[in-house]
């Protein structure tokens, strides 16, 4: 017991000297920094800093208004938040040290893993000054590490090995009471910091569970009771973290089929060659290699060494039937029980079985699917993998001195710390690259920045909202757009500064509704914006910046009045009510060209009847979602010719219009390809074009407007197709490019030029 205490404490101060090398200027200044101006590092300062600033309880104001969001969707750390928050307001004021609150809990955290790791060397039997150096090379060889560019919640690299520490001596059955509830608590502190850590929490649990079931297969009826218990251990802070979460959400749209899952994952190059690995190079770094980021989890060249001689004995005992020397590799009993648990874990991160026929099973467990990034999961084959090899490289080298062989132990020892240290440090020098970049975001004081709104007469007392162009958004994945996130950021300060909410959100858990609704707000002037029946008569600020604009965005710019430019953003003051004009404008023209071409059922256009397609679909009623009228198309999954070529060669040479509504359906990740085809008349494809179906503010309920201009002419052959999952798509129109068209209908929604009109 001495020992380890003097081991930990020898430990602590050395990673505090470590990380006094490493982020010695911000230790010193710790708010004048942020580890990385990447959009994803800067939303979480953001989030971060922004509660603690200006709000409470588990809501936050300051992104998606009116509506605001909730704390455990936005990578907010809401338990360590609200702490920090309770601090503020009865102990001492850190409001305005957000940003520097959280480079210190990163840095203090990697810190917070060493006892733990040093900790579960120890309960191996391993030596105090061997648990010591092997635990600083653990810590500083983790993919966690890395994480410290953006995705912040994932730095807390002590989670894990507390988790399995706490396992350790739960299974060790002395006070189990007391080791079950401190792996419970740590389950649900993990799990109010970042969803991920309680499914990592409970899917170890689970997998050391499914091992000694089988392990304990002849004797089910006496492990039975011990199977319950470790069972409820492992589900109970999942369930109360999802229990609670879905008590306090307000809404019931979010997406559950977020785009990754099959993407997003390890393999095993990922996990035993480094990123840098030179073999890559040597191999032109097939498909198998060019392995997602998500997936890294190296665990380092002893471990793959050893890694490779269990693979390559394995098979010389299953070939020779010689099991025993297979089974040398595995000594010690106790271990064995949580590495076979992390190669089941491993091959879940890596996608398996879902990506290899069975993508049906996670269907079973809709849960699952939440959880874009699988590759994470390696993490905690990393922690397992990476001791058992200290261990089985540490009994070798004991075997060696025992035979007095010290210059093969020597040399055997020289290796693999020497090789594991230098892999460690080479993931220290390239995680820690980058990271000074000067806070000039979200400062301390909001002074300097209000002076020059001041000096401008502009008070954000005036304003209800900030909404930025360049436009970024998503939309569960299924609509998404990008281009806006230096925009995001300058957005990000201003409303930091004057304690304004963002209307956008960039969270790819924002509840559909308010998704959709913010994208529609630079629909067409034809489309009522529904998210203005939730907000007040205040104008909005209007960040932009010197990026290149859409027409809608260059619309909204121009009918805003500008106030202030600085660098390269300007702030401009829109008024609402011009969204409301704009609709009555085009309504009104509309209404008038309806009465000149004359009203009456089906279609009415300006121009010639037959230089018209339109299909209602109201034939069609197996659709789960229809647009107008009784029917709309519907295709579970494949593809479909939505125009033919016969159909399009009916059409004259020239100019056309076609636009059709497609249904964003929630059951799925990513839109159904839209995909135009050109052909000559041999039937030769000349042109293969994909329309965007995913950057469309023309949105009416959960339907998207698609719109593309076409040239047809005579001499080659055209085809419309659409391919994917769940397609819905209902009235489809071709029409010239100068023409108008009205369609009025019995039942539903009567359109002009494809948009809905309400007389």
């Amino acid at each position: 017991m001495k020992k380890n205490l003097i081991g930990i404490l020898a430990l602590l101060v050395v990673g505090m000297i470590i990380s006094i090398v490493l982020f010695n200027p911000i230790l010193k200044n710790p708010n004048s920094y942020l580890f990385s101006l990447d959009g994803d590092a800067v939303k979480s300062y953001f989030n971060f800093s922004y509660y603690l600033n200006y709000d409470s309880g588990l809501k936050h104001d300051g992104i998606n208004y009116p509506y605001g969001d909730h704390l455990q969707y936005i990578n907010s750390h809401p338990l360590y938040v609200n702490i920090l928050k309770f601090i503020d307001n009865n102990i001492i004021n850190i409001s305005n040290y957000g940003p520097g609150i959280l480079n210190l809990s990163m840095i203090f955290s990697l810190i917070l893993a060493l006892p733990f790791l040093f900790l579960i060397l120890r309960r191996f039997a391993l030596p105090v000054w061997y648990s010591f150096i092997v635990a600083l090379i653990i810590l500083y060889l983790t993919p966690q590490f890395d994480r410290i560019h953006g995705h912040f919640e994932m730095v807390y690299a002590f989670f894990l090995p507390m988790f399995w520490y706490f396992l350790i001596r739960y299974k060790e059955d002395k006070k189990p009471l007391l080791w079950a509830g401190l792996l419970i608590t740590s389950g649900l502190i993990g799990g109010f910091t970042s969803a991920y850590y309680a499914v990592f929490y409970t899917i170890l649990l689970l997998a050391v569970l499914f091992v000694e079931i089988w392990i304990n297969r002849k004797n089910l009826h006496e492990y039975k009771l011990q199977a319950l218990y470790l069972f409820l251990i492992a589900i109970a802070p999942i369930i109360i973290v999802k229990g609670l979460v879905s008590v306090t959400d307000w809404v019931d749209d979010r997406p559950d089929n977020p785009w990754g899952f099959f993407i997003f994952h390890s393999n095993i190059f990922s996990i035993f060659l480094p990123y840098f690995s030179p073999l890559r190079n040597i191999l032109g770094d097939p498909v198998i290699m060019n392995y997602q980021w998500e997936g890294r989890a190296y665990v380092g060249l002893p471990s793959t060494i050893l890694a490779i001689s269990i693979v390559l004995t394995g098979l010389y005992s299953l070939f020779t039937k010689e099991k025993l020397v297979w089974t040398k590799f595995f000594p010690n009993k106790k271990l064995n029980v949580f590495l076979a648990a992390s190669v089941i874990v491993l091959l879940f991160s890596m996608c398996f079985p879902f990506k290899y026929g069975f993508g049906f099973l996670k269907d079973w467990i809709p849960q699952l699917k939440q959880f874009r990034a699988l590759g994470r999961f390696s993490w905690i084959f990393y922690y397992i993998f990476t001791v058992y090899t200290a261990h089985f490289v540490y009994l070798h080298f004991k075997r060696l001195l025992i035979e007095k062989k010290k210059i093969s132990a020597l040399i055997l020892m020289i290796f693999f710390l020497g090789y594991w240290s230098i892999d460690a440090g080479v993931n220290i020098k390239r995680s820690t690259r980058g990271l000074l970049n000067k806070n000039e975001l979200l400062e301390s004081s909001s002074v300097e920045y209000l002076r020059m709104l001041d000096d401008a007469e502009l008070n954000p007392d005036d304003y209800q909202a900030i909404f930025f162009l360049p436009y970024a958004n998503t939309c569960g994945d299924k609509l998404l757009f990008t281009k806006g996130m230096n925009a995001f950021s300058q957005a990000m300060k201003c409303s930091y500064h004057t304690g304004l909410p963002l209307i956008q959100s960039f969270s790819p858990r924002l509840s559909f509704t308010h998704a959709l609704s913010s994208i529609q707000m630079l629909g067409d002037p034809a489309i009522i914006k529904s998210r203005l029946d939730d907000m007040n008569e205040k104008p909005i600020l209007l960040l932009r910046t010197n990026e290149e604009f859409t027409q809608q965005e260059e619309w909204m710019f121009n009918n805003s009045k500008q106030l202030l430019t600085y660098q390269n953003i300007t702030l401009s003051e829109f008024d609402l009510k011009t969204f409301e004009d704009s609709y009555m404008q085009w309504k009104e023209t509309a209404i008038n060209k309806i009465k000149e071409m004359g009203m009456g059922d089906g279609i009415n256009s300006d121009t010639l009847i037959n230089l018209i397609i339109h299909k209602d679909f109201n034939n069609l009623t197996n659709s789960p979602a229809i647009f107008n009228g009784g029917g709309a198309f519907y295709q579970k999954k494949g593809n479909h010719i939505l125009l033919s070529e016969d159909e399009i060669n009916n059409l004259p040479e020239g100019d056309f219009d076609v636009s059709f509504w497609l249904f964003v359906d929630t059951r799925t990740d990513n839109m159904p390809e839209v995909i135009f085809y050109k052909r000559d008349k041999d039937g030769k494809q000349l042109e293969r074009r994909k329309w965007n179906n995913r950057e469309e503010h023309n949105i009416y309920g959960n339907w998207v407007r698609i719109d593309e201009t076409i040239f047809l002419s005579n001499e080659f052959d055209y085809e419309l197709e659409v391919k994917g999952n769940y397609i819905s798509i209902d009235d489809l129109l071709v029409q010239p490019v100068t023409s108008n068209v009205y369609i009025e209908a019995n039942e539903g929604i009567s359109l002009f030029n494809n948009f809905p009109i309400e007389f």
